[in-house]
């Protein structure tokens, strides 16, 4: 993962950043963001299928996976001039959870509730281009593009409820835990609210194109801090 990052950070910091000249320095920033993460899967793409047999055919086909969850972000930035810059930050996506009821298990001396939970628990630091524009006296819209080295760790376990005191009535699925990391995609865009203070407020859009998912949307609001 470190020597990922490395080539990342070398690939933003390569080229016409380096080439501008000292005179055209606009300043750096840091900030602290919270928002909410969707993600969007089905149980294949991330490998926690029960197996059981009556159990997947009880789930259907390729079956849905979507969660929304609190997310943190922390950033770090440093624009060459007004227009363009770089961007450096780490985020936690929280614990992506769905889940999924099974049928019923029964015998003589009662019935058992059973469902089948998910969890995709994911972070990663990530490095962005960033292009700025004014749109007004406070306001500036701003684009990123870039990559995140992620790292996720995904469980699949069967949970019982039951309706009569006792062991469970079944055997259960057996459990899902594996860990899987990787670089991909990621991209932002946002409005950046200034203040006649060191202190503006960021209202921003980010994609994130992670392996084992369709798609993961950040919607967050940031503090930022400009030195």
């Amino acid at each position: 993962m470190t020597n990922r990052l490395t080539v990342l950070m070398a690939m933003v910091l390569t080229g016409p950043a380096l080439a501008l000249p000292t005179a055209a320095f606009a300043g750096g920033y840091v900030g602290v963001g919270i928002g909410a993460a969707t993600t969007e899967s089905s149980l294949q793409e991330l490998n926690l299928v029960p197996d059981r047999p009556a159990d997947i055919v009880a789930l259907g086909g390729d079956r849905g996976f979507d969660s929304t969850e609190v997310s943190y972000n922390v950033t770090l930035g440093w624009m060459f001039t007004k227009n363009f810059g770089i961007e450096a930050g780490y985020t936690d996506f929280g614990k992506a959870v769905q889940n999924y009821e099974l049928p019923l298990a029964c015998n003589t001396f009662g019935c058992q509730s059973r469902e089948w939970t998910t969890q995709m628990s994911t972070s990663g630091i990530q490095a962005f281009l960033v292009g700025s524009t004014p749109i007004g006296e406070s306001l500036d819209a701003y684009l990123k593009l870039g990559a995140i080295v992620w790292d996720a760790e995904y469980n699949g376990f069967e949970r019982n409820v039951l309706a009569t005191p006792g062991p469970p009535i079944a055997q259960r699925n057996e459990s899902v835990k594996y860990d899987k990391d990787g670089t991909d995609l990621a991209a932002a865009m946002g409005l950046n609210l200034k203040t006649d203070s060191p202190f503006s407020v960021r209202v921003e859009l980010s994609y994130y194109d992670i392996d084992t998912t369709d798609l993961i949307w950040i919607g967050q609001l940031m503090g930022i801090y400009t030195f």
